[in-house]
């Protein structure tokens, strides 16, 4: 009975702990099928993605760039092609890895000391140059490459080709096309690179682009598998930088399948790149021709914008540059000289100069509207103006004339400026200066235009800490002096707005069907307007300008001459502005020339006019 109840007692404590390993049982059951359901329904698409992370890599393409034309569907940027000897180094991963297993079972069997790591790279080495040897025999070259370069390349860019020869020749490339076998790892690569059919054209407004890595795509797809992208095409400054989005188009890219060295195994997705959309500017080739030649002998710079549309129909700078120098990459010596010359710098949207009389044409619409000045009275010159202690002189026609305001504007008379902005005061000069906006960016498309105009006042002297206004500021001011400061843009969208007897033009490097409305604020009545027009066109038939007259057609100029400080010394700046025809005004034309060294004597009749002329004579086709 006893070994009864003991027996009893043993089953029934044996049960209790079965029991309890088969709740342990299923709580590990539980929690392992919790867990595999997790990973494998919960985590499918994320170990999808890292898997396909590992195992998938992905090849950009650049679009062909955009052309850019004239406005008469002239061709001034294009691409053109670039012919390189290629190396896929992925295509011998097998035989790399066949001769190094060979070395490795060489080394080990005589019993000598190796480094893996060592027969790796004399491996790659060895076996990528007797390849070359191949081209190079064809082509008569040495071609070599180190083991340094060879493992750069594979970590950095593995699925990308090895560029062995850049910039190859058209004879070049048909050698090696006759000779290679189309399964060789040795290719012939072709990409575009930017050609500019007419050279140093308008190059201040193309601009030039720089390869650069393609940063879009990654921004653009965050699915973060590993990328390489061949370098793309970068607009870094004129209409290439200002038109990026336009001309850059849209990159293509491949996904390819690698194997566990990261060779390509196989095409997974590939998406055609898109070229890019082609711009059409407001420039006229021919035109921005002549304004090149004309001004080619000088430092300086030459707009011409149309008065009804504000678009700019040539923009000339000297020095220049030509940036087919800069392709397939820009030489050092390239660089450092045309830094040596200043040739990057766009003068006339990046140039601050002191205007000269051109600013005379502002005080005259100031005398008029101020209603103090009566343009017909006449004032005696001198040769001198006496305030106070001062004596300031006039030498820009004989002494003892006298002169109404018409013929202080033909004869550029300093003497009458001074006296009747003295009356009037300079806050009227001033004002009307920045309603035609002198003293502010005029808003081209380019980029860089600078920020630093300046058209004074007693106001702006106080904020930059420079005193109080004296006579002395009014003088220099109306005359274009002193603290006048601006660019050949703002100073040729003035003229184009005094053309049409308006306040702003807004000019356009990009062709337009719009027209500038005539509706705003003008500036004078038609009476006081004609009153202008006819003292600039008798500047140019009859006094300082007429080295811009031409005889078919009647055009409204004025010169200007202003001294500036360049390196320490004196010299003069020489203005030129004008507008034709003058009583029905199409094409205004600013021409600014700098003395390049003491003594040239540069003046605005002289030196700038005549390259005014130039270009209305191309524009209107009289040559």
């Amino acid at each position: 009975m006893k070994v009864s109840m003991n027996l009893l007692k043993w089953c029934k404590t044996s049960n209790s702990r079965i029991k309890v390993f088969q709740y342990i049982a299923i709580a590990v059951f539980v929690y392992l099928f919790c867990g595999l359901f997790f990973r494998q329904v919960v985590q499918n698409s994320y170990f999808q993605q890292k898997s396909r992370q590992q195992s998938v890599r992905r090849i950009v393409f650049p679009a062909a760039r955009g052309k850019i034309y004239d406005r008469n569907g002239n061709v001034l940027v294009e691409n053109r092609p670039l012919f390189s000897l290629d190396l896929y180094l992925g295509e011998l991963s097998e035989r790399f890895r066949e001769e190094i297993l060979k070395r490795v079972r060489k080394c080990s069997k005589s019993g000598k000391k190796f480094d893996r790591s060592q027969i790796r790279a004399e491996t790659h080495e060895s076996i990528v140059n007797e390849i070359l040897s191949v081209a190079g025999d064809i082509l008569g070259k040495d071609i070599y490459v180190t083991e340094q370069e060879i493992n750069g390349h594979m970590n950095r860019n593995p699925m990308l080709p090895m560029t062995v020869l850049s910039n190859l020749s058209a004879e070049e490339c048909d050698k090696l096309i006759d000779v290679l076998p189309a399964a060789s790892p040795l290719q012939i690569g072709v990409t575009l690179t930017r050609y500019y059919p007419n050279n140093a054209l308008a190059c201040h407004v193309l601009g030039y682009t720089v390869l650069m890595e393609n940063q879009s795509f990654t921004q653009k797809y965050d699915d973060h598998l590993r990328t390489f992208a061949l370098r793309e095409q970068v607009g870094k400054s004129g209409v290439e930088k200002c038109a990026d989005h336009i001309l850059a188009g849209e990159v293509g890219y491949e996904t390819w399948i690698v194997d566990h060295s990261g060779a390509k195994s196989k095409l997974d997705k590939k998406i055609e790149s898109k070229a890019g959309q082609p711009v059409y500017l407001s420039i006229d080739r021919d035109l921005q021709r002549a304004a090149e030649d004309a001004l080619s002998a000088h430092i300086g710079s030459a707009i011409a914008i149309d008065v009804n549309s504000g678009e700019i129909l040539a923009l000339a700078n000297s020095p220049f540059y030509d940036p087919n120098a800069f392709y397939p990459s820009m030489p050092k010596a390239v660089f450092a000289q045309i830094n040596e010359r200043a040739g990057w710098f766009n003068q006339a949207i990046q140039g601050l100069f002191p205007t000269g009389s051109i600013l005379k044409l502002v005080a005259a619409v100031a005398f008029i509207k101020s209603g103090e000045i009566d343009v017909d009275e006449k004032w005696q010159c001198t040769g001198k103006y006496v305030y106070g202690k001062k004596q300031l002189r006039c030498n820009n026609h004989p002494h003892g004339e006298y002169v109404d305001l018409k013929l202080a504007l033909g004869k550029s008379c300093n003497t009458y400026m001074f006296d009747r902005a003295f009356k009037i005061g300079h806050e009227s000069i001033s004002c009307e200066a920045k309603k035609f906006g002198l003293d502010s960016k005029v808003g081209i498309e380019l980029p860089y235009e600078t920020n630093g105009m300046t058209i004074p006042d007693a106001a702006w002297k106080r904020e930059h800490n420079l005193g109080l206004w004296v006579p002395g500021d009014t003088f220099n001011l109306v005359i274009g002096q002193g603290y006048v400061l601006t660019t050949p843009l703002n100073v040729c969208c003035f003229t184009a707005s005094l053309a049409k007897n308006r306040y702003m033009t807004r000019p356009t490097i990009f062709k337009t069907e719009e027209k500038i409305s005539d509706t705003g604020e003008r500036c004078l009545s038609d009476d006081e307007h004609r009153f202008i027009v006819d003292a600039m066109v008798d500047c140019v038939e009859n006094y300082t300008g007429h080295r811009a007259k031409i005889d078919e057609i009647a055009i409204a100029g004025k010169t200007g001459t202003a001294q500036f400080k360049e390196s320490g010394k004196k010299r003069n700046l020489a203005w030129f502005t004008c507008f034709a025809p003058a009583y029905d005004p199409k094409i205004a034309v600013t021409v600014l020339v700098r003395e390049r060294e003491d003594g040239l004597n540069y003046h605005g009749g002289s030196h700038a006019a005549p390259i005014a002329r130039k270009i209305l004579l191309k524009y209107f086709d009289l040559n």
